[in-house]
């Protein structure tokens, strides 16, 4: 299976600060599909757009408990969305999921981030993508545990709400 992707990030700005975030998400996949003795090429296309406004937000998260704030959360959501990063952005989107600044990301904490833009995930669903990456099997992210749920995609997934 060859996947192929795409992202492209709008931000928008009033007076200094973010006051909107679009993305335009294009997956595309192409899979040698067996027929009995003959094969053929599949391709298949998956689009997924996100338009997150500053005040949109700010309404959303009223019945949140400890939601991040908005200029946290668009720091935390790049590096899931985008799947790449540079190494202050990555540390700083731990530093933010780090809440009780333990040196982990315990599965409370990235729910309190992902419900936010996922409301459909649950604690299972977020238990079984970590353990692609959660090399020790203890069921929090290291730093370098949440660093391959970025640039392995997984992040994406649980936003995109797809496996």
């Amino acid at each position: 299976m060859n996947l192929e992707f795409t992202v492209t990030e709008t931000i928008t700005r009033q007076f200094g600060q973010i006051n909107e975030i679009d993305y335009e998400f294009e997956e595309v996949t192409n899979e040698a599909v067996s027929l009995g003795v003959t094969s053929k090429k599949e391709r298949r296309i998956r689009a997924y757009t996100a338009n997150i406004k500053r005040d949109q937000y700010n309404q959303l998260i009223t019945r949140a408990i400890d939601a991040l704030s908005f200029d946290d959360f668009i720091l935390v959501l790049r590096p899931f969305v985008m799947g790449h990063y540079d190494q202050f952005e990555l540390e700083k989107a731990f530093d933010i999921l780090d809440r009780d600044r333990s040196g982990f990301i315990h599965i409370e904490e990235l729910s309190v981030f992902l419900t936010t833009i996922n409301q459909y995930v649950t604690s299972d669903a977020l238990r079984s993508y970590i353990r692609k990456v959660d090399i020790n099997a203890d069921g929090n992210l290291t730093y370098d545990e949440f660093r391959s749920l970025i640039l392995k995609g997984i992040g994406r997934d649980i936003i995109c709400n797809h496996l």
